[in-house]
């Protein structure tokens, strides 16, 4: 199978970018928490992590100018290495009135604003309405520096529904009081986001899981098949966007156990429909039992796990893609406790050596509960015809099961461990943000429920919304919109979009 390539490659990039050269020094597994222990308002910590390039250059263990500059003080403290929060408040305190990377601000106002201290380049980012005059203000269309429910009409129009409003709507929009205005503004957004331009097959939600996804025409199967069909990954697009529409909870994009069908189009309402859990799906055996949402689909297995033994792969894309976590950067390292650890090299890839460690002592137990699924492992010739322990739901199938690879096969390992010896050893149990799990399942629960999760979710629209990341002077309005999609609106996202148009972010031109 030629899906196997591409796999093969990202998983090179991968294993090249977590076992660079990684010493004594600032970068520690644990700086980063303590750091977000000592600095908890920081915007680099809310509902994100922050990466070795905060105090290192491109390859570690060099240090950047604000990582010198921290040196410095633990030499001149006469500190250790700054292994808990009230250290790391020691080292840094001294040198929060520095301007490490000379570009006029000081550390620490780097920090509470989100920028980076060692890179001149990144900046506090400037409110543009402060300093501008009366007049200025007074001569443009809409209330410039105010929220203006005008100027989130038309908006609403053009991002959600794909087309400007029309004179006579706007018109009657305008006649309204304000109060009248913001329900206005609430049920043209609802209309909006049934529009086939919001929610059909390559609308604007479709395209938001492009990064997710990450399809790949040439070996699409089905509907616009390519010219090496093997898989169907429209049933990945369709789940995720089922999730992020009407009352639907987000975060059954990696939890759900169904699949989700589409219908209408061209013009017919659309509809995506949950259906009870199927045995057979895109060619692949899914237990029911076993499916975690889009992490075990045919696609996602297939493509990121492929033949290889250990799941570093699509452990790290999941990272990347619900978390905004980029591991190849050394982001999100949390390894669990020493006296706790399952962490050992069970497919011989040197990975505990001390400069490996440092990064797979987080990322192979993240990789265990991916222990017995299946890629494209040629496992179904171990398989055909057996009826082994954990395999019941694949019963009366026929001729299926000696067709179709099993996406949870016990004898998987078993298979395996004829190319790496001692893999059947890995356990099932692993580790998540320091959390012990075990099985896929409990590890999905927990990365839904993180921070992480719902500020990834949310960061999405933001960019797609409003253009941008949230600027420094727009990180309060962006946690407290995130946190409230996951305390209040309990990970709806349309609710959660009734929120952002509200936003001064959305609706101050």
């Amino acid at each position: 199978m030629h899906l196997g390539i591409p796999s093969i490659i990202r998983c090179l990039w991968v294993a090249l970018a977590l076992s660079l050269p990684y010493h004594a020094g600032l970068a520690r597994p644990h700086a980063a928490a303590a750091f977000c222990e000592a600095y908890p308002n920081s915007p680099h910590c809310a509902g994100s992590v922050i990466s070795c390039s905060f105090c290192h250059q491109a390859v570690p263990p060099a240090l950047n100018s604000f990582g010198n500059c921290a040196q410095q003080s633990i030499r001149a403290e006469g500190l250790g290495f700054p292994a808990d929060a009230n250290q790391m408040r020691t080292v840094l305190a001294p040198i929060h009135a520095s301007d490490c990377d000379q570009d006029g601000f000081s550390n620490l106002d780097e920090i509470s604003a989100g920028s980076l201290p060692a890179l001149a380049e990144s900046i506090p980012a400037a409110d543009q309405c402060e300093g501008l005059r009366t007049e200025d203000l007074e001569q443009s269309a809409y209330q410039l520096c105010k929220y203006d429910h005008d100027y989130v009409y038309k908006k609403i129009w053009l991002d959600f529904c794909g087309e400007p409003a029309d004179y006579a709507s706007f018109k009657q929009f305008k006649s309204l009081e304000s109060d009248a205005k913001k329900q206005a503004l609430a049920d043209q957004l609802d209309t909006c986001l049934d529009s086939e331009y919001w929610l059909g097959k390559d609308g604007v939600v479709w395209e938001l899981g492009h990064y997710k996804i990450r399809p790949v025409g040439s070996v699409k199967l089905g509907e616009d098949e390519g010219i090496l069909p093997i898989v169907d990954y429209y049933s990945d697009f369709q789940l995720f966007v089922y999730s992020q529409i009407d009352d639907n909870d987000a975060r059954d994009q990696l939890l759900a156990d169904y699949t989700v069908t589409r219908s209408g189009g061209n013009g017919q309402p659309i509809r995506y429909t949950a259906q009870a859990p199927a045995r057979l799906l895109d060619g692949q055996v899914m237990q029911p039992e076993k499916r975690v949402g889009l992490l075990t689909t045919f696609w996602n297995l297939g493509f990121y796990l492929n033949y290889t033994g250990i799941a570093r792969v699509l452990v790290a894309q999941a990272f990347r893609a619900y978390l905004g976590i980029t591991m190849a950067q050394m982001q999100g390292l949390n390894p669990p406790p020493a006296d706790e650890s399952l962490f050992k090299d069970y497919d011989s890839k040197g990975v505990t050596k001390p400069e490996c460690a440092v990064c797979h002592s987080t990322v192979d137990p993240l990789t265990y509960p991916f222990r017995n699924y299946n890629g494209l492992t040629g496992t179904d010739q171990v398989l055909a015809g057996q009826n082994a322990s954990g395999l019941s739901s694949v019963d009366n199938l026929g001729d299926e099961q000696n067709l179709t690879p099993l996406s949870y096969a016990l004898p998987r390992m078993e298979f395996l461990n004829q190319t790496y010896p001692g893999i059947k050893q890995m356990p099932e149990a692993g580790y998540i943000f320091g959390k012990r799990v075990e099985n896929l399942r409990e590890w999905a629960e927990v990365l839904v429920n993180s921070d992480q999760f719902a500020a990834n979710t949310v960061n999405d629209y933001w960019k797609l919304l409003i253009g941008q990341e949230p600027l420094s002077y727009q990180q309060e309005e962006f946690k407290q919109l995130w946190q409230r999609f996951k305390s209040e609106h309990n990970y709806r996202v349309e609710k959660m979009l009734h929120d952002l148009i509200l936003t001064e972010a959305y609706g101050v031109p």
